[in-house]
């Protein structure tokens, strides 16, 4: 059954926009764009609409690089690993819709290239914040039944091919929270976040970089390094 959530509470830190500006962590920002960055999150907030579509459905069999979910087929050496302990996995899609995208590009129309970048910022934060959300939310469903829940995988991370996006859609209705797939696979909005969370007695919780070696990957999480 897809089920749909809508009443999303979440709360972007001022921190959290700085590291998206490429502010290194204690840095402090210019006194103008720490005064854009409070502007943008006091008056932004009322264009961010977090919603998340998502379905639990079983897992049927994980062999070698395939990971086979309900009627859905994915492929990737790295991530279909990652459920052996699993027997159901959690679909998703996240957004928190089209308000802080347009806002950006109309301030990137007047030639307010800063301003359009704090925006951009905050949304990318307001998102991450959503689909943080939500593996806490399936956290707690897998403890109600006794399971663990893993970490949240999307097309694109790892060798998860983009392509396989058609798949994640196949189940679920991104329409009914206003986001749709483009012709190369990549979401409308683009503050929007698609994926697989593992759920089982035995499911592994480390992200897959803790079992891979490409240290030079620029997304690897450096608390999982060997």
């Amino acid at each position: 059954m897809l089920r749909v959530i809508r009443d999303i509470e979440i709360e972007v830190d001022k921190s959290e926009i700085c590291q998206r500006l490429d502010y290194e962590k204690g840095q402090s920002p210019s006194p103008r764009t720490s005064s854009l960055i409070d502007s943008q999150l006091e008056e932004s907030h009322v264009l961010i609409e977090p919603q998340v579509c998502y379905a639990i459905k079983p897992i049927r069999d994980v062999n070698g690089a395939t990971l086979s979910v309900g009627g859905l087929v994915f492929t990737s050496h790295r991530i279909s690993p990652m459920f052996s302990g699993c027997t159901q996995a959690a679909i998703f899609v996240a957004t928190i819709g089209k308000g802080l995208e347009k806002k950006a590009a109309r301030l990137m129309e007047r030639g307010l290239a800063l301003e359009a970048l704090v925006v951009d910022s905050l949304g990318s934060a307001a998102i991450e914040k959503v689909a943080d959300w939500f593996e806490s939310e399936v956290g707690g469903i897998a403890a109600a039944e006794g399971n663990k829940a893993g970490r949240r995988y999307s097309p694109g991370y790892c060798d998860w091919d983009i392509t396989q996006q058609k798949e994640l859609f196949r189940f679920l209705d991104g329409e009914s929270i206003g986001v749709n797939l483009t012709g190369t696979c990549l979401m409308t909005p683009r503050k929007s976040i698609s994926g697989i969370i593992g759920i089982g007695e035995s499911c592994i919780t480390s992200s897959a970089c803790h079992f891979c070696n490409k240290k030079d990957c620029p997304t690897r999480r450096e608390e999982f390094v060997p």
